[in-house]
């Protein structure tokens, strides 16, 4: 079932004294699946933004239209089943944690004993249960993003949209999101993830979308959009550098420490032979890598292409 439809949606942002409007969404026609991670991508001034204010219905489409779970996106009921955590969230830094959550499911009018009951599991799910307290003035980058998280859940999305949602942390703080992210696709939640973080997309995401001066340039699995090419990498060890000759015509033999070597080959064909010779030679085969385009060489490609078009 499709939680979202988009059909040819179109934005035109008009400009003063009757000038040529901007057009930032063109013809844009895909839906998102139920229980679906669906990724967003595209270069700043793409369209990804706008295409998240007219689902959001904080803007009025120029033609076209949109529904989400089958209703108007400006229907009442059809809001209250989403979650939206933006860019830059902007929270009163007077308030704890606990306060923030609190004010939220007032707003969706919640009980106080339902809020409890809500702040109490959504804290725990975001690991802030320690800081709940602290005004929000405190906490750090990579908290606010968890805080912004929990609002975004408090009233039990079954459509959760988030736009950068790891948009300046550290490492430490991008696998903390990732990882709640998995856990929300695990229960069940249907996602769209806009980033500009490629390699996090292509880990998190069941499909792609890219956009480019508003326009659609794709829409696939990644996997589709990123087909396995020739060869790859065989990784062995049990060897030693008197096999390197036997290995050197399927590729470019490197070495590492404790007997581990890799033999890149460009062919498939190569790729077979390399790891026959190794199982041959009385080695121990430990990896076999495929070459594969990345959705990041994916989206360059794509881009640079349109760009050529002039479209």
């Amino acid at each position: 079932m499709a939680v979202v439809e988009m059909e040819r949606l179109t934005k035109v942002y008009e400009t003063a004294f009757g000038g040529t409007g901007v057009l930032a969404l063109n013809d844009l026609t895909l839906s998102i699946e139920e229980g679906e991670t669906f990724g967003l991508v595209g270069p700043n001034g793409s369209g990804k933004t706008t295409c998240l204010k007219l689902l959001l219905g904080l803007i009025f489409p120029s033609a076209g239209k949109a529904r989400v779970f089958g209703r108007s996106v400006f229907d009442l009921k059809a809001k209250q089943r989403i979650g939206f955590l933006p860019e830059a969230p902007y929270f009163y830094d007077h308030l704890t944690g606990e306060a923030l959550l609190d004010y939220y499911g007032t707003l969706f009018g919640m009980g106080r004993k339902q809020r409890r009951e809500r702040l109490d599991e959504l804290l725990t799910l975001v690991g802030m249960q320690e800081r709940r307290s602290m005004a929000l003035r405190f906490y750090s980058r990579g908290m606010l993003q968890r805080i912004g998280l929990a609002q975004a859940l408090i009233n039990d999305p079954a459509l959760l949209i988030l736009d950068e949602p790891t948009a300046g942390l550290d490492p430490i703080g991008s696998y903390q999101i990732r990882q709640l992210i998995v856990e929300l696709k695990r229960r069940g939640k249907t996602i769209l993830l806009c980033s500009h973080l490629l390699n996090e997309v292509e880990v998190l995401c069941d499909r792609v979308a890219v956009l480019h001066r508003g326009n659609l340039l794709a829409c696939d699995k990644t996997s589709a959009l990123m087909p396995e090419e020739q060869g790859g990498q065989v990784v062995a060890s049990g060897l030693d550098r008197s096999h390197e000759s036997a290995l050197a015509g399927m590729g470019a033999v490197t070495w590492g420490e404790d007997g581990m070597m890799a033999v890149a080959a460009k062919t498939d064909e190569a790729l077979q032979k390399a790891v026959a010779a190794v199982v041959q030679l009385g080695g121990k085969v430990r990896e076999v890598l495929r070459r594969r385009m990345s959705l990041e060489d994916f989206f360059i490609s794509a881009v640079r292409g349109d760009q050529r078009s002039g479209r």
